[in-house]
């Protein structure tokens, strides 16, 4: 079974905004999260978990990327990231923070894929436990790449990460999965035509709901924006929310919660 272990597969989200506060404030409220403060050597780390299982992380944005829209970022869980970054380099993508080690014995990197798609690198550290993906609210339950070239993206995957592209040919749109091992581990689209073309490609983060409607509707009161509004699909509902940092993400109410 794919997990929160597996090597190529993502295992962490976390969220760089300019106002901490107000991030954790929204969240918390819409998830129901709990988010615990750790002080590290790069400041307050804010750590959510839902029924005591860590789902993310938040982190005041540093005063060298002020600007920077708030985002949330997917990390890959590798067996070494200073040996992928070579791979990622071979597969013409960029290297946009070199390697550095945080709390805990973790090293990380920030990437973008060749389509320019920003992610991260992890490995070392504490070992992850279980599978990260989760059905139940406030917890991640899919990544998904939004690019306008899926034919790069799937040979820069494949060939840094070994990860192989299945079509659905259940949809109308032009929907694919990446799989490892077999099995499914996220998901990749045609950026929309409805997005404005100075939006790049990027990684989306879904958060399971119970009720979509109604976190959208909650989401508007506590700040923040609608981008896309509650849409039936054919696993149930889903919606794509702004936070009132400016962060987008993405919240799915399955059919079957099991």
């Amino acid at each position: 079974m794919i997990g929160a272990d597996t090597f190529g597969a993502p295992n962490w989200v976390d969220l760089s905004t300019p106002d901490i506060e107000r991030a954790v404030e929204f969240y918390s409220e819409l998830f129901d999260w709990d988010a615990a403060v750790t002080t590290t050597e790069m400041g307050e780390y804010h750590i959510a978990s839902v029924d005591g299982r860590e789902v993310a992380g938040m982190m005041q944005q540093s005063p060298d990327h002020a600007g920077v829209p708030a985002t949330w970022t997917m990390f890959v869980y590798v067996k070494s990231v200073d040996e992928t970054l070579e791979k990622v380099e071979e597969a013409y993508g960029h290297v946009l923070q070199a390697p550095f080690d945080i709390p805990g014995g973790a090293r990380v990197s920030v990437i973008s894929d060749i389509t320019g798609a920003m992610f991260a690198l992890i490995s070392g550290g504490e070992k992850p436990d279980g599978v990260y993906f989760s059905n139940s609210p406030g917890a991640v339950c899919w990544f998904e790449l939004l690019t306008r070239d899926t034919d790069g993206a799937a040979k820069f995957y494949r060939d840094v990460f070994g990860w192989e592209l299945a079509l659905d040919e259940s949809t109308e749109t032009e929907y694919a999965t990446f799989r490892l091992g077999g099995e499914d581990i996220v998901g990749m689209l045609p950026m929309p035509e409805m997005i404005p073309d100075d939006v790049p490609a990027h990684w989306a983060v879904y958060f399971t709901v119970s009720d979509c409607a109604a976190t959208q509707k909650m989401a508007v009161e506590l700040g923040g924006e609608v981008a896309v509004p509650t849409t039936d699909i054919s696993i149930g509902r889903f919606a794509v929310l702004e936070d009132p940092t400016g962060a987008v993400f993405d919240v799915m109410e399955y059919t079957s919660m099991d």
